[in-house]
């Protein structure tokens, strides 16, 4: 999905995407897992980022839909990431990107389904214009809540929207959203992971390859 609509805001998904924070998220959301559900290790990991995108305790009563209540783990995974969270910096290369990108007039937001508390407190100091988070209290998440927020606050249609982010689900929301997307591939998910559900998908290596899909 594209079109030849000028860019005027660019959203990115957080971890993955800004930070790299997935594999010690893999590590210890698969800890949690085979020591509370009896899943072994390599499962347990890959089970995380097959369904990764989502927040944890959703991911959660996703995989174990046999258990009737979840949240305990997926509570003590929020408690250690946000000690975890506290020493997580943006590279100085992602903010000198984001800094250039705002000279050229774009807007620069943040669009996670980490906690809101965790993203806002991360942002706080960033060079972005708006960051948002998940809400359990009231559901609100990236996708649709997120979007409509985006749409009201900076005046500026969904067109002129490009989302950035490094999973699946990713590409699922921007579809749903009708948001022009882009997959930053990592270690995690390769092009054909994102093209089960965006055949036509423009994939990066870099965050820096974003100034080729600005119109």
């Amino acid at each position: 999905m594209s079109n030849n609509m000028a860019k005027e805001l660019l959203v990115f998904d957080l971890d993955g995407t800004l930070v790299d924070t997935m594999g010690d998220y893999g590590d210890k959301a698969a800890e949690l897992m085979q020591t509370h559900f009896g899943t072994d290790f390599t499962t347990a990991r890959a089970n995380y980022f097959k369904t990764s995108g989502l927040p944890f305790e959703k991911q959660l009563r996703e995989l174990y839909p046999e258990h009737a209540n979840t949240d305990p783990v997926a509570d003590m995974f929020e408690g250690w990431k946000d000690g975890y969270l506290l020493d997580i910096p943006l590279p100085d290369s992602t903010a000198e990107l984001i800094r250039a990108w705002q000279e050229r007039g774009l807007k620069v937001v943040i669009s996670s389904n980490n906690l809101e508390i965790y993203v806002e407190r991360m942002a706080q100091n960033w060079p972005v214009d708006m960051a948002l988070g998940y809400r359990p209290s009231d559901n609100y998440r990236k996708g649709e809540p997120h979007f409509a927020t985006l749409e009201e606050k900076f005046s500026i249609s969904r067109d002129k929207m490009l989302f950035t982010g490094d999973s699946p689900n990713d590409a699922r929301i921007a579809l749903g959203c009708k948001v022009d997307f882009l997959a930053l591939l990592t270690p995690e998910f390769v092009v054909a992971d994102f093209q089960k559900h965006m055949p036509d998908v423009r994939a990066l290596n870099s965050l820096h390859e974003i100034v080729g899909h600005l119109v």
